[in-house]
């Protein structure tokens, strides 16, 4: 009787160490061939067809989640709905695309790219001159356009090097005896540049260009004019935050000789 009890025993446990070899083996092969969860992104989509030439509503839109292995840089891309900054991005999108026109028909429940929404228009270049101001083109080069730093929005000053009595530096007899020295002055401050070459968009970082646009009271623009003729013209890039002018000539005018070794003991 003893024999067949051992027996029943021994059957027993070997089922069970079968059963728990069996997981085993399945929990194995589970984790060797599982895949990882596919990061994923929303992108914008049309909630319903949106035909061509029609202004975007905000029920028009809509967002769905795709691979982040299949986007594109056509895509509107936004965070995934997961993230916690996918509403506000999902709000700055709709800033940027209600009320814009579409350029062909979106499908529902198709992709929206910004290839398929009308640019918003640019501000007319006119508007861009401030009241009772002109604009006024100049040519600059890679040395007087600070290495193409300046930009459309920057601010500069302007300095006219030329001689001492074309400065109106000197008259009388004080012309005839120094008039000739070359002098280097500011003759304009936190002047405001509104385009280099034909662009004037405020968000734009070009380079390589031949020309500046200057916004400019009537006289001033007139000065820079006649100033060109005169001498050479460079321009100082200023900080965007530095918006202080001074009326004292001598702070903004170096001259050769005394007046220019004063200059350099007072930057030693």
């Amino acid at each position: 009787m003893k024999t067949d009890n051992h027996t029943k025993l021994a059957v027993v446990a070997a089922v069970l160490v079968g059963l728990f070899a069996v997981v085993a083996v399945n929990k194995y092969i589970a984790n060797r061939t599982s895949v990882a969860p596919t990061p994923k992104a929303s992108i914008l989509v049309a909630t319903m067809e949106i035909k061509e030439g029609t202004e975007i509503g905000e029920e028009m839109l809509g967002s769905a989640e795709i691979p982040i292995d299949s986007l594109s840089n056509m895509h509107i891309v936004l965070p995934s709905k997961s993230d916690p900054g996918y509403q506000k991005s999902f709000s700055d999108v709709l800033e940027k695309v209600v009320k814009r026109k579409t350029k062909r028909l979106i499908g529902a429940k198709t992709p929206i790219f910004w290839i398929d929404i009308e640019t918003e228009p640019k501000t007319p270049f006119a508007d861009l001159i401030a009241d009772g101001c002109r604009a006024v083109t100049v040519p600059v080069d890679s040395v007087s356009s600070v290495c193409g730093f300046i930009n459309p929005g920057s601010r500069i000053d302007v300095v006219l090097t030329a001689t001492e009595e074309g400065l109106g530096l000197v008259t009388g007899q004080a012309a005839k005896e120094t008039g000739s020295r070359i002098v280097s002055s500011v003759i304009l401050q936190n002047v405001p540049v509104i385009a280099t070459d034909r662009d004037y968009d405020l968000q734009s970082d070009t380079s390589g260009y031949g020309t500046m646009t200057l916004s400019l009271p009537t006289k001033a623009a007139i000065m820079l004019v006649q100033a060109r003729t005169m001498g050479q013209i460079t321009y100082l890039l200023r900080n965007m935050r530095d918006t202080k002018t001074t009326q004292d000539r001598t702070g903004v005018t170096v001259a050769p000789g005394s007046s220019f070794g004063e200059t350099v003991k007072a930057f030693q």
